[in-house]
């Protein structure tokens, strides 16, 4: 007996839109594919249950400097047309995070215009982390504030109510006994 309902064959770190029939999927770090492929994408499905096919459609695309540890899906800031989507946060193998657009992925990718989805798509980065991304989520009650761990055992928290240009919190060291 099978009980998958919609299907997409790729090793993805994945987050689902919190107002939205959409998934959004980073190309998984230590992963390899079917075409033993080194590239790394932001790839977002839609979510269409009505339809009999078994295939998510593929909504928008990002090419990513590197691969993604965990993926996280926020809400926009409050009456935000730029935002309506929210923001997609990609936790990096190289420490980094990346902040994209998901709105602009899924317009560009709507217009044909995949050539222009990169650099609009993508609108800020954090840097904070001094290893892999291994922690990554936004705040339910307050969504602009961004929680981020790595290896060094420090929690970052940042506010990307301006995405393009993101202010940090100083770090609080965790120790694990």
């Amino acid at each position: 007996m099978e009980s998958c309902i919609k299907v997409v064959n790729r090793s993805a770190s994945s987050a689902f839109a919190p107002d939205g029939t959409y998934l959004a999927a980073g190309t998984m770090a230590g992963a390899v594919d079917l075409q033993f492929s080194s590239s790394a994408n932001l790839d977002i499905f839609e979510l269409d249950f009505v339809s009999d096919d078994r295939q998510l459609i593929l909504a928008g695309t990002a090419p990513s400097s590197e691969r993604f540890n965990r993926l996280s899906w926020g809400k926009g800031p409050a009456n935000s047309d730029e935002f309506s989507l929210g923001l997609i946060a990609g936790g990096l193998v190289d420490g980094n995070i990346g902040l994209w657009n998901p709105n602009t992925l899924i317009r560009s990718h709507a217009s044909k215009k995949d050539y222009e989805t990169s650099e609009s798509a993508f609108v800020g980065h954090l840097s904070r982390d001094k290893g892999p991304v291994r922690g990554l989520e936004f705040n339910s009650l307050s969504p602009n504030l961004l929680a981020s761990g790595a290896d060094e055992g420090e929690v970052c928290i940042c506010d990307v109510a301006k995405p393009s240009e993101p202010s940090h919190f100083p770090p609080l060291k965790i120790w694990l006994t």
